[in-house]
Order: C-alpha cells, then structure tokens, then sequence
C-alpha cells in the first residue's frame, strides 16, 4: 500500500514540473515573440497591451460558460468584488501593462531576467508591511538582486533592438513590483478562490478600465498590415502565456513544494535568450552578464531563505 502511495505520490509531482515546465516556456518565449511584433511597426507597447488584455478577457468570458467542473470557476462572494476589482488594477492592467511597454523599448532578455526579481520585491514589501523577519541572508539577496537590476537598468546603451534600454529595464522592474504587492496585499483573495474565477475577474475588470483608459493615447491598429508572424504571435501571446499558463501555475503549486516552483524561474530566461538568439533579438554585453548573475544570485539566496525549516 505504501509503495503504491508513493509512486502515486510521485507520478503527481511528475505532473507538476511537466506544468511548470510548460509554464515556463510560455512566459519565457513571449518576451522576444512580443517584441518581434512590435518590431514590425504596426503595433506599439501600448496597443500590444490593449490586445492581450483584451483578448485575455474574452477567451477567460468563453470558457467561463464551461460547467465549473472542467474550470474549477466558482461564485464570488458580493464583498469580495471591490478587491478583485483593485488587485485586476494591480496584477492585470499595472503588471501586464508596464511589463509589455517596457519590452518596446529593452530587449526580451533584459524583460525575462527581470521576472525573475518578483521574489526579491515580495520579500520586501512582506517585511515591511506585514513584518516578515529579515535574516542577514535574505538582506544579502536584496542587495545582489537589486544591484543586479540597477546595474541592468542604467548601464544599457541604446541600439537597434533596444531604444531606450534604461526606461525599459525600469518599467519591467515596476510590473515586477506590481506582482509583488499583488502577492503580498491579496494573498487571503489568491487563497480562498480558484484561479480560473480569480484571473477571470480580473481581466474583465481590467479590460473594462484599462482598455476606455489608454485607447485615445493609440493609433489606429491598420490590422491588414500585420504579417502573418505578427498575428501568429499576437494569438501566441494570448493564448498561452496569457491564458493557459495562469491555470497551469496554481495546479503545479499544489504538487511541488514553493522552492522548487521559484527555482523555474531561471529557466525562463534561459528560454527567452535562446529564443531571442535565434530570432536575432539578442545583445550580450558584460554589464548584461553580470547583471543577471547578480540577480540570479540574490533571488537564490531569497528563495532559499524562505525555506520551510523540516
């Protein structure tokens, strides 16, 4: 009985790093698909924002009419809209939003290496505002992630991938934050609802807000000059990392223990740089390879800090 519970036990974690992995790939592969859309000219940062948010609520609006058995969606409690409307501002339109501007105007490693930072920032925001101890080893990981993400930031120069690197870095910086305070102020919504119903919510209050809110500052989108690339990855950008890998996170975080979720987060880099080198959107430079060693570095030593002491 034992051994069947075990292999039970395991064959479920085999499925959770199977989720995360694909995860992974998806988030990883969207910063230079994103960026080889706006490279073509006929969508902005902003614009691109607008379409994921967008169709992110529709297909989320789609699927809600599935029998909740197949979603896991559930009924929100009356009390708990107005918090769900003000964490959509914060994880849908702030992060979502900052993330796919800032990558108009960096590179898709520089936007990678900074989603690795949520964990640093959420360590922060966690001993500041809900008094989290620090241990010398967390502080010591602040300090290597942030220096890391400074030295990114303001070391860049601009260059035909990359317009204006520094204001990029920044704003991916600031979606990561957003994230940060997410996970921290609305942890209690995050714990009590699935997230299919959460994200769901989320997006439709952020498409009803973001969307009337940045539309006078775009263009009009002149859809028939889009490639075919360029619409392929804009339903790339949708589909997957917009849709399906906000399902997939939560299922693998029941089976795997939170170390090793946080540890995926080097591979999304990984994927992105890899991507990126083929799509020829990559540009490596020693500030570029010691920035993300820094980071590296200093969100190992924060993920590994807050390991659950056996």
């Amino acid at each position: 009985m034992e051994r069947i519970e075990m292999t039970t036990l395991e064959g479920n974690r085999t499925y959770g790093h199977l989720g995360m992995l694909m995860a992974t790939i998806m988030w990883g592969a969207m910063a230079p698909i994103a960026k080889s859309v706006l490279e073509q000219g006929v969508l902005d940062g902003m614009a691109l924002s607008v379409v994921r948010i967008g169709g992110g609520a529709i297909l989320f609006l789609l699927f809600s009419f599935l029998p909740g058995r197949f979603t896991g969606d559930v009924k929100v409690e009356r009390s708990d809209y107005f918090t769900l409307f003000l964490a959509s501002i914060v994880m849908i339109s702030a992060n979502q939003g900052l993330f796919i501007i800032g990558i108009q105007y960096t590179t898709p490693v520089d936007t990678s290496v900074m989603c690795t930072l949520t964990p640093v920032f959420t360590l922060i925001l966690a001993a500041i505002f809900i008094g989290n101890p620090l241990t010398p080893l967390k502080v010591l990981g602040v300090v290597l992630g942030l220096s890391g993400a400074l030295l990114m930031a303001f070391s860049n120069e601009e260059n035909d991938i990359a317009k204006n690197p520094m204001l990029g870095d920044i704003l991916c910086m600031l979606a990561q934050i957003c994230a940060s305070v997410y996970y921290v102020f609305f942890l209690q919504l995050i714990n009590k609802y699935p997230a299919f119903t959460i994200m769901k919510w989320m997006f439709l209050f952020s498409a009803v807000t973001y969307i009337p809110c940045v539309s006078p500052f775009i263009s009009p989108i002149q859809w028939i000059e889009l490639e075919t690339s360029s619409i392929l990855g804009l339903a790339y950008i949708i589909l997957f990392p917009t849709f399906l890998a906000y399902l997939i996170i939560p299922y693998s975080q029941k089976l795997l223990k939170p170390t090793v979720i946080s540890s995926y987060a080097y591979l999304q880099p990984v994927v992105a740089s890899l991507l990126a080198t083929l799509m020829g959107l990559a540009l490596f430079g020693w500030n570029r390879i010691v920035a993300t060693m820094l980071i590296f570095a200093g969100v190992f030593l924060v993920s590994f800090s807050m390991r659950p002491k056996s």
